[in-house]
């Protein structure tokens, strides 16, 4: 006869398994509920909140340090944008400005043109510069008026400044226009401060001029006004022309080396006024 391996009925102990867990529910049930109103393992809780806290801060040390990254990251992206957004923001307001000063100069300068057509004797037309044609041995710009408005080859150019040049040639629609620092265009002057003449001659590419054939015994001084003195019949008298800027000796002429420079630029107001039919030169 073989032994049974199953303990006998007398044998068992205990509660059932699902009387058991009912029991531990129960019982898990009454200790919360009585632990959330005298909080008694709240000392415990703190305890243990207290030791393991060292290790909870270095297993989220990774995550602290991915998110500063990011966020260092973000922020780095986010100046690097605000800079260059910046940056457009002053070139749009600097392009602005420079439109604003150009239409106020040229604003200026047709007032002053106007006032200074009323002026003027004889009869004035207004044109404006459309291009420059600098070359070696010439300084000219190019003006939309011609032949077909009257201009012809001799006439002077000025803006609001002073003068700018005088009609070298002359073609149906544009003609060009021989500027003061061109060495083949020359002018009479006056110096009104000392009441003596002389003629410019342009320095080409210098944006100046030569005062020449001045009275040796003339103290002339650098700031000096240039204008013109009328005798060639083309230019009225009293327009300004330039300043002195030096005075230097020459050794292979009895008259002293006076420079100027013109008062009146094309570089700053293309708005001039062509006067007519004061006795036009080929």
């Amino acid at each position: 006869m073989a032994l049974s391996h199953n303990s006998p009925a007398l044998f068992h102990q205990g509660l059932p398994a699902r009387l058991r867990l009912v029991v531990a529910a129960v019982s898990a049930t009454l200790l919360m509920q009585l632990d959330y109103h005298a909080s008694m393992t709240q000392p415990l809780r703190q305890g243990i909140n207290t030791v393991l806290y060292p290790f909870t801060e270095l297993m989220m040390m990774p995550r602290d340090i991915l998110i500063a990254l990011g966020e260092s990251l973000r922020s780095g992206q986010s100046l690097r944008e605000e800079i260059t957004k910046t940056r457009e923001q002053e070139i749009a307001r600097s392009e602005t400005l420079l439109a604003m000063d150009k239409l106020r100069s040229e604003n200026d300068n047709l007032r002053g043109l106007l006032a200074l057509q009323k002026s003027l004797p004889g009869a004035t037309l207004a044109a404006e510069v459309r291009a420059a044609r600098p070359a070696p041995v010439h300084d000219v710009v190019v003006i939309d008026r011609g032949s077909e408005s009257g201009i012809k080859a001799g006439d002077p150019v000025i803006n609001s400044a002073g003068v700018i040049g005088q009609v070298s040639r002359v073609f149906p629609l544009t003609s060009e226009v021989r500027l003061l620092s061109d060495k083949q265009l020359s002018v009479p002057v006056f110096l009104p401060r000392l009441g003596v003449r002389g003629l410019t001659r342009g320095i080409t590419g210098e944006d100046a001029f030569e005062l020449r054939h001045v009275n040796l015994a003339a103290s002339i001084q650098i700031g000096d006004v240039i204008q013109t003195s009328g005798l060639d019949g083309l230019y009225p008298p009293g327009l300004p022309i330039g300043i002195v800027t030096s005075i230097s000796e020459s050794g292979l002429s009895p008259f002293p080396v006076v420079t100027g420079k013109p008062v009146a630029s094309v570089a700053v107001t293309r708005q001039v006024l062509v006067l007519q039919s004061r006795g036009a030169k080929q």
